[in-house]
């Protein structure tokens, strides 16, 4: 391990641990109890990985196993924060199946990339893994573009905790995305710049965290709801907004 990858650990780990206490400290992990396990999950395998680092088959083991559960609880933990903000909007079955109807795009482009853009350099294994982590990084960055697309569309605050929880992860994606869109493409040939964007798009993601964790909520998401809209007004805000995308596409 280089030394500049050495100092990114070190600080990422930091940073969790600091998130951890913040968040048993002051309960939030009652609030976002899967955003919560995924924070200590990532730090408790981050120590594990470091102190295996110099036997590599069971550092691959808990590599793949903690990198599958990882996948696993960043899409629940940003299916709870969604929730949390956009909650009156449950009872809408269209709005339901959106979040889960984009979990299903990314890992159908994911695995049809893997089929028409076979990469002879790489083991299946690997072109599988790659293609895994690529539609992740999408799906992050999707979710991460939607939030904002109906923050703004519902004219909600920004203050909410489950707000901060997305835009991290929306920060982290685009770091990992682009780490592993070059690997794939190039293979090693940007290897320092796959090696560190990761880990340092991640440490801006736990800072973001930090900070959102740090400040008291202004007001509960149903509030803010309150606050800005009427159910009538809601509507009326889809239907014109519908109307203008129509317009856009010409039908």
């Amino acid at each position: 391990m280089k030394i500049s990858e050495l100092v990114l650990t070190v600080v990422g780990m930091g940073l969790e641990a600091v998130l951890c206490l913040l968040l048993i400290v002051r309960r939030y992990y009652r609030d976002f109890p899967i955003f919560s396990a995924y924070i200590t999950l990532s730090l408790v395998a981050t120590i594990i990985l470091w102190s295996l680092i110099n036997n590599a088959r069971y550092y691959s083991v808990i590599y793949w196993t903690y990198d599958a559960l990882g996948i696993g609880l960043i899409f629940l933990a940003l299916n709870e924060a969604l929730r949390s903000v956009f909650r009156n909007f449950l009872g809408m079955r269209w709005f339901r199946w959106l979040f889960p109807g984009i979990g299903i795009v990314m890992v159908s482009v994911a695995i049809l990339r893997i089929i028409l853009l076979p990469r002879p350099a790489f083991s299946l294994f690997t072109t599988s893994i790659l293609g895994l982590e690529i539609a992740v990084g999408f799906l992050q960055f999707g979710i991460f573009s939607l939030f904002i697309v109906l923050m703004r569309l519902f004219h909600l605050r920004w203050g909410q905790h489950a707000a901060g929880i997305v835009f991290g992860f929306g920060i982290s994606a685009a770091g990992s995305l682009v780490a592993f869109l070059l690997r794939s493409e190039f293979g090693k040939k940007f290897d320092p710049v796959v090696r560190i964007a990761p880990p340092i798009a991640y440490i801006i993601g736990v800072a973001i965290w930090l900070a959102t964790f740090l400040k008291a909520e202004s007001g509960r998401p149903e509030a803010a709801w309150a606050a800005k809209l009427t159910p009538e007004q809601m509507i009326f805000e889809l239907k014109r907004h519908t109307k203008t995308v129509k317009g856009i596409l010409g039908r």
